[in-house]
């Protein structure tokens, strides 16, 4: 199972139609100072501004999001998510970072946290710095995604925002809770599930098609809860 497995990039999961509607109602909202959400250390080393969670713009962005969630195959195939927290609608300019942090392992109603998410809302030629990096067994990660496209990560790495030091940048951010809690199991069925779609377009109902969707379901069964 490879890094890539438990990183998934997802490509354009917003449309043009559904940035710009973002986008119009990002140019009206009214913002918090970001501290307001974050907890213990993590409140030290963030800076940013969020769009205020009451607001009618708030609530629009929220329907925009989850539609596109609940239309991503990739989404559902690689994270099997079982509850999603509320969007923090984010925005940097400069001067604006957020820290070496962890995230938080229980958020809301107790809901644990197994993947977080951050949706990229603008172009990365817009702005300066604010690179998402994350620290790994394998190294420092880096991501500056295209507007429109997502990285999901799991949530027990330590992870920055670098300053910016131009312009603006604005994300999406939630967390998953997933039905499958373990990242290798879950990167283990995404691959498993990679293998299906590929055999799915050479070879309808083949034998080793079925034989490796019955081990699928049977390690979604045994891992799922």
């Amino acid at each position: 199972m490879s890094i890539s497995s438990t990183f998934i990039h997802i490509k354009e999961l917003l449309n043009n139609d559904q940035l710009s509607n973002i986008k119009n109602l990002l140019a009206t909202a009214p913002y918090d100072d970001g501290k307001n959400t974050a907890t213990d250390s993590a409140r030290e080393v963030k800076s940013n501004l969020q769009v205020n969670m009451q607001s009618q713009q708030y609530g629009m962005i929220q329907q925009i999001l989850l539609g596109a969630l609940n239309q991503s195959e990739t989404f559902r195939n690689a994270l099997y998510p079982k509850n999603i927290y509320p969007f923090l609608i984010s925005k940097y300019t400069a001067g604006n970072e957020y820290g070496w942090h962890v995230d938080n392992p229980l958020m809301g109603n107790m809901m644990r946290t197994d993947v977080a998410m951050t949706i990229f809302l603008n172009d990365p030629e817009e702005y300066e710095g604010g690179e998402l990096e994350l620290e790994t067994p394998s190294g420092t990660l880096l991501y500056k995604l295209k507007k429109g496209d997502a990285i999901c990560y799991p949530c027990m790495y330590l992870h920055r925002v670098k300053q910016l030091t131009s312009g603006e940048r604005h994300v999406a951010v939630t967390w998953i809770q997933s039905l499958v809690k373990g990242n290798e199991e879950r990167g283990i069925l995404y691959d498993m599930q990679q293998v299906l779609n590929t055999l799915k377009k050479s070879a309808s109902n083949s034998r080793e098609q079925l034989v490796l969707q019955q081990s699928h379901s049977n390690l979604l069964r045994k891992w799922s809860e």
